[in-house]
């Protein structure tokens, strides 16, 4: 018995390697189309930004992954591949940083749910200046990104609640919690120094997920111009969750507008495209003809 499991688990190991694989393949002849419509513009910051990946020596230190009890919500295909070279091809990151570009804020304030390893998180801090960040996520603050901005442990006063804090080009906090739990979003709250402007949602992938941090940290303290950027909107049900914050922001905003695209994840070319969820203040319509820019599958969300 245990070895028809053994064998079985082989094959299955095997297929699905081979259907990313092809399915990546496929997917890099449908880009041939897409990189002919890429501004200057973003091509100079995805430059910037591949500029510096290079920089980082480590994501994770060797022993803190484990793919079993403690993978920083990544595969083991994926961690394997952190380190490897971007081609010059939209991921999530180059089209945020375009994003917070047309906002205009000179000093943003941004959050982001599910910092996993910060390899989002890192690009979008070295593109600000001034600014102030905010890193949340359940896991505990790994140690190179501990290093890298000079990390204070710091204890929330009413609460006593330990947070990490540093200010040097930038002000970045750093709060862990679950993204379901409803009073240590509340804590949280006590840490904010002003309206968000952008939020990156990259956490607990599922309906849930995505109602509870609205509900409990976004909600009230979203600024009136804004970014809420949601990545893997194809994953379980995600965009569910996605089209009732978009309804609730909407009775409050007529402005806000809901879209969505595809583009590059955290390790561009090695993996399958992803779906990314944007809800926002900006006219992504008018910006995306200016800019001469074409993304894949890109629309407006109406009929919600």
């Amino acid at each position: 018995m245990n070895k028809k499991n053994y064998f079985l688990d082989f094959i299955s190991y095997h297929f699905t390697k081979l259907k990313r694989k092809s399915l990546i393949g496929l997917t890099q002849l449908v880009l041939i189309f897409y990189k002919k419509k890429i501004s200057e513009e973003l091509i100079l910051i995805m430059k910037k930004n591949r500029d510096h990946l290079r920089t980082v020596k480590e994501f994770l230190p060797e022993g803190e992954y484990d793919h079993v009890n403690n993978n920083y919500g990544i595969q083991n295909y994926i961690f394997s591949n952190l380190k490897n070279e971007i081609d010059l091809f939209p991921t999530y990151t180059d089209v945020l940083v375009l994003l917070i570009e047309e906002l205009n804020f000179k000093k943003p304030i941004y959050l982001e749910i599910g910092t996993s390893v910060f390899k989002n998180f890192q690009q979008i801090e070295n593109f600000l200046e001034e600014s102030i960040l905010y890193g949340y996520d359940m896991n505990d603050l790994i140690t190179t990104i501990h290093d890298k901005y000079n990390f204070k442990s710091m204890t929330e006063e009413t609460s006593n609640q330990e947070y990490f804090h540093s200010k040097e080009k930038n002000e970045i906090f750093y709060f862990k919690n679950n993204v379901l739990s409803k009073e240590g979003a509340e804590i949280f709250k006590n840490l904010l120094k002003g309206k968000i402007n952008v939020i990156f949602s990259d956490a607990l992938h599922s309906e849930e997920g995505i109602m509870s941090e609205y509900e409990n940290i976004v909600k009230n303290n979203l600024s009136n111009e804004f970014i809420y950027y949601f990545d893997d909107l194809n994953m379980y049900d995600v965009q569910a969750g996605v089209e009732r914050v978009f309804k609730d922001i909407k009775i409050n905003n007529e402005k806000v507008r809901f879209y969505s695209f595809w583009t590059y994840g955290w390790i561009g070319q090695y993996e399958k495209l992803h779906k990314i969820g944007l809800i926002t203040t900006l006219d992504i319509n008018c910006l995306l003809k200016e800019k001469k820019l074409s993304l894949p599958l890109f629309k407006e969300v109406t009929n919600v």
